[in-house]
C-alpha cells in the first residue's frame, strides 16, 4: 500500500496546551520530507498507508494498525523538554523523536529503517529545507513557462509562482502562505490556466487563488 503520510505529534488527549498545537504544526516540514522521500522510492506499507508517531509521557512498546489503515507507534515525550528546546535546535529534536518511532516500526518489520536513515541524512544535507516543485506548465504558443514551488518550514507553508517568457523571468512571487498544516494548504492550488492574457492559479474547486495580468507584466 502506497505510503501517503507520516505524522509526529503529542497525544492530544494527554497534552491540550497551545504548545502541543504548535508542536504538531512544527513537525510537518520534516515528516512531509521523509514521506516524499519514501514515496519516491516506492516504499509500501503492509496494510497501512499512514504512520502516526504519537508522543506520550508513558509510551507503549507495541505498534498497532487500525481500521483507518494507519500504523500507530508511541514514543516517550516530555513537554517541558520540548518547551526548553531552542528554536534552532527543534529540527534535530523532532528528528530524534521521529527516528525513535520509526525504529520501532522497523523492529516490528513494518518498515526498513535504513531508508528512513537515508531520508533524514538527505534532509540534513540539504540544510533542513523542504522544497519541491508542485507543477511546471508550458504555454508554448505564448512562450510561457510557469512553475509552482512549495516550501515548508517550522512556521509556514509557502507557495511561489514563477513565470518565464521566452526564457526570461518576468514574475517570481509568493502567492500563498499558511500555517504548515496540509489541511490548510493542499486544496488551495492545483492547476495553472491561461485565458487571453490572464494567467490564473486555480484551486481544486476551479476557483482562482491568484491571477496575473500578463499585459502589464
Amino acid at each position: 500500500m502506497r505510503l501517503t503520510g507520516i505524522f509526529l505529534y503529542p497525544d492530544l488527549g494527554e497534552f491540550k496546551s497551545e504548545a502541543a498545537f504548535s508542536f504538531r504544526n512544527q513537525t510537518g516540514f520534516i515528516c512531509q520530507y521523509v514521506q516524499r522521500y519514501l514515496a519516491a522510492r516506492h516504499v509500501q506499507g503492509d496494510g497501512f498507508n499512514r504512520i502516526c508517531v504519537i508522543c506520550k509521557s508513558v509510551a507503549s512498546e507495541a505498534t498497532f494498525k487500525n481500521t483507518a489503515r494507519s500504523l500507530s507507534v508511541e514514543v516517550p515525550f516530555d513537554m517541558a523538554e520540548y518547551e526548553r528546546t531552542a528554536r534552532d535546535d527543534l529540527p534535530d529534536y523532532f528528528i530524534g523523536l521521529l527516528e525513535a518511532g520509526l525504529r520501532k516500526c522497523s523492529r516490528d518489520q513494518h518498515l526498513s529503517f535504513e531508508i528512513v536513515e537515508e531520508a533524514i541524512a538527505s534532509f540534513r544535507a540539504g540544510g533542513y529545507k523542504n522544497q519541491w516543485v508542485h507543477s511546471t506548465t508550458l504555454f508554448r504558443s505564448a512562450g510561457l513557462k510557469c512553475r509552482l514551488t512549495c516550501k515548508l518550514d517550522l512556521s509556514w507553508f509557502y507557495l511561489v509562482l514563477e513565470v518565464e517568457r521566452d526564457g526570461q523571468c518576468i514574475f517570481s512571487q509568493e502567492i500563498l502562505r499558511t500555517l504548515p498544516d496540509a489541511l490548510m494548504y493542499t486544496h488551495q492550488f492545483k492547476d495553472i490556466e491561461l485565458n487571453d492574457h490572464v494567467l490564473a492559479v486555480k484551486n481544486k474547486f476551479g476557483t482562482p487563488l491568484f491571477e496575473l495580468d500578463l499585459a502589464v507584466s
